[in-house]
């Protein structure tokens, strides 16, 4: 199914870099400051991994009871991406493998990009910080569309300004919005395990196939895979 994939692009919070506990701390602190008390599950953060910050705190703002949700929200942006300045030195992590994998897919011929729904300063931070970014050659950050995960809009940009063939190129990344926009953009799409999404959940959004680690997406995109890359799970 994925024998024909000629370009990877790759998510960024929870796939390419770990955030996910920058980014739990980043809401916690937010909602302690402008709603005090209102307290989400892991579970309703989990879910809405992927989509624009600026959505996600409006709906927070509204589920929080909270007056003039688009204006409460807008400060909620603020106080959340002041805090992610503070922070993101300290709460952000290297996923094991990931730069071995980017290597190696690269050396087999595959174009690999970046399309994420964070900002493009917070997002070349993290990347760069562990030196990925050498290895993408295509970038779509939120500010580049106005529609955002699950629609495919930011996908589709990435396509057009790779020159990349929809239908060729998966998509990789942790959260069933990733998982929606991709095929939405008519991508194959991998659901990446090292995430905080569980695999029953990226399956039902939809994944091609899953992958338990970075190293694996080399075996699972390669025929003929890579010595001492153990093998990946396609989708049930």
């Amino acid at each position: 199914m994925l024998s024909d994939v000629n370009a990877v692009l790759f998510d960024l919070d929870g796939t390419l870099v770990n955030t996910i506990p920058l980014i739990f701390a980043c809401y916690e602190h937010t909602l302690r400051v402008h709603a005090p008390g209102f307290v989400l599950d892991r579970s309703v953060l989990v879910e809405n991994l992927g989509r624009s910050l600026d959505d996600i705190l409006r709906d927070y703002a509204v589920a929080a009871g909270l007056p003039d949700a688009d204006e409460v929200s807008h400060e909620m942006g603020t106080t959340y991406r002041s805090f992610q300045r503070e922070q993101i030195d300290r709460l952000i992590q290297p996923y094991d493998g990931m730069d071995e994998a980017l290597r190696a897919l690269r050396e087999l011929g595959f174009t690999l990009g970046l399309v994420t729904s964070k900002v493009e300063w917070a997002a070349r931070l993290s990347y760069e910080r562990y030196g990925l970014g050498e290895f993408l050659s295509v970038l779509v950050f939120h500010d580049d569309t106005a529609r955002h995960k699950p629609d495919p809009e930011p996908l589709l940009l990435a396509a057009s300004k790779g020159g990349l063939v929809p239908d060729r190129t998966a998509y990789v990344g942790d959260s069933v919005q990733d998982m929606a926009a991709g095929r939405a953009a008519g991508m194959k799409t991998i659901g990446a395990l090292w995430g905080p999404s569980e695999a029953e959940a990226l399956q039902r959004a939809g994944a091609d196939a899953l992958a338990r680690t970075p190293r694996d997406l080399v075996s699972l995109l390669s025929p003929r895979g890579r010595e001492g890359f153990p093998e990946s799970t396609p989708a049930q």
